[in-house]
Formats: C-alpha cells, structure tokens, sequence
C-alpha cells in the first residue's frame, strides 16, 4: 500500500521528532501488520523507543477535519492500535473533541491534543523575532572549472578537461565530484547567504566565482593516466533557488509553547515543515524539506589554464 500523507501529518511528525527522546524512532505513515485481519494498517506517525529496557510503541493519528472529532473516531483508532500492539494512542485534531470523544478518550488512557486552539497572537517574547521565518531550497550546478600549473607541476602532455580525476586519499574521483565535495566542506552556502541573495537580485542568471588554493598537493590525472599539481583551482558555479514563507505560527502542543509552520504542495510533492522550542533559555528547531529542497551540484563543463 502507498504512503499516504498530508501537510498537517508532516507537521505533527516534524514536532514529535522535536519533543520526542534523542534515541527514538519515528516513522511517517508506518505499516504495521494486524494478525486478526491478515493485512496491513497505517499509523500516521510510529515512535518507537525503550522504557526501562522494553520496547514501547505510540501511535499517533492525525486529522484535520472541520469538526471535532466524534467518539467514533475515537473508537476506531484505539481498535485499530490494539490490533496493532500499539502501547499508546495519541489523537491530534485541528478542530477538538466532542465531550463524549473526551470522555471515552480519559477512560481507555488514549490522550487527546488540539492544535489549531493553542495558535496565539500573543508571541512570547522569545519568539518574537520568528514571526516571519522563511526556507529557501538552492541548487547549483558547475559552468567551469580552471586550473592554474606550475612550470613543473605537470607531466608533459597533460590534458585538463571532462574527464580529469582527482586522488582522495585511495581513490580516484571525477573531478566534478571533487569540486563539489570543496563546495560543500566550504560552507559557502551558510555564510554567504545574504551576498547569493543579493546576486540573485542583480540578474536572471546569477553565477559566483569560487577559488581553492591547492598549493600542488593533490594529484590530477588525465584519460591517459598523465599526472599533474595544480596549484589553484577556479570554479564558476551558477545557482537557482526557491524560497517558500513557513507562515510560522505560535503554538501549544502537550503542554509545550512552540513555534511552528511549513508548507506542502501535494501536487509534486514539495514541503517544508518547522518546529522550534525554547530550552533552557536557547531555541532548539527541526526542520525537514522535500528533496527538491536539498542542494545539488552538476556539471557543466571544464576549461584550464
């Protein structure tokens, strides 16, 4: 049976994944086998972690309708658990409870959570400055790559382009693949943020030029096994993004103040979603994004100098 999920699911799983023990497992839309029925059941959101040693298992179902939810709502889920082996049910709903759901719910120890009546206009004054959280997902691909040799740093016949492999420690790896692995233990991305954003700015096509002192310490070798030290290296990386509001809200969630929001579009499968708390004075968040969030590097093509 496919996955099924929804933009609300995603972000009672992101704040879980917050409030929950370092150690637990949590699984979105978990398939858990019912013995009696001899088929498959889905749990929204699956956490699993040890108490005192035993496997536990809290199984916590989602629902975002208009109306709170009725005793036969209720009713189904915890038989849907038991068959299960779920230890402990938690229902979130957007819309609350009818008081009979309440009243069965406190009578089979199945605990109840509304979110959408903890949202507050009355920002805490740590939160304050979260108001207007936003995530942008960056893919960058390589334009060029130059290198600049040494009069003795190159065998005779040595040939820069495509197919130019570069030595990591015992292996040999394209040389995009190196550039990219440079890219990436740079962190250019995280601290030059405000300065891509302000290229982005300037034209349809934005681009940044990147420079790696190589010193003619790592070995370069062409299609025809020729080794060369280059010793700087020069690469034009031109770079897309998207940004996406999280619509950050403040909330309650079991007892715990908050700061959440995301976004999902269910038609290609893009999202992001956002939990933050305050811990001992600090803000600690999670933040899970769909995979065309994640940065990636292509090639383009190379030139040498």
């Amino acid at each position: 049976m496919p996955q099924r999920t929804n933009d609300f699911q995603k972000l009672v799983k992101v704040i879980n994944r917050r409030l929950a023990p370092t150690d637990a497992k949590i699984t979105e839309s978990a398939m858990l086998y019912d013995n009696e029925a001899e088929t498959d059941r889905e749990i929204d959101i699956l956490i699993e972690s040890k108490l005192l040693n035993c496997d536990i298992k809290i199984g916590v179902e989602c629902n975002a309708a208009q109306k709170p939810l009725d005793v036969r709502v209720i009713e189904a889920f915890r038989e849907k658990h038991r068959k299960v082996n779920i230890n402990q049910t938690i229902v979130v709903s957007k819309n609350g409870f009818t008081d009979s759901a309440k009243k069965y719910a406190l009578k089979n120890n199945i605990k109840l959570l509304t979110f959408n009546s903890a949202k507050s206009e009355n920002w805490s004054k740590s939160f304050e400055k979260l108001r207007n959280l936003s995530v942008y997902g960056r893919q960058y691909f390589v334009r060029q790559i130059q290198a600049t040799m040494g009069t003795e740093a190159a065998e005779a016949g040595f040939t820069f382009n495509n197919e130019v492999t570069v030595r990591e420690k015992d292996t040999w790896v394209p040389i995009q693949e190196y550039v990219a692995n440079l890219f990436v233990a740079s962190e250019l991305s995280k601290h030059k943020s405000k300065e891509l954003m302000e290229n982005e700015a300037s034209g349809p096509d934005p681009w940044i030029v990147v420079g790696y002192d190589l010193g003619g310490k790592c070995e370069f070798k062409d299609q025809n096994d020729i080794i060369a030290l280059p010793l700087t290296l020069e690469v034009v990386f031109g770079y897309k993004s998207k940004y996406r509001n999280l619509n950050a809200n403040q909330v309650t969630y079991d007892g715990t103040d908050m700061i959440v929001g995301g976004f999902f579009d269910g038609k290609d499968g893009d999202f992001a979603h956002l939990a933050i708390k305050e811990t001992g004075g600090r803000l600690e968040g999670t933040l899970e994004v769909g995979a065309k969030f994640a940065n990636v590097l292509n090639s383009h093509r190379t030139g040498s100098s």
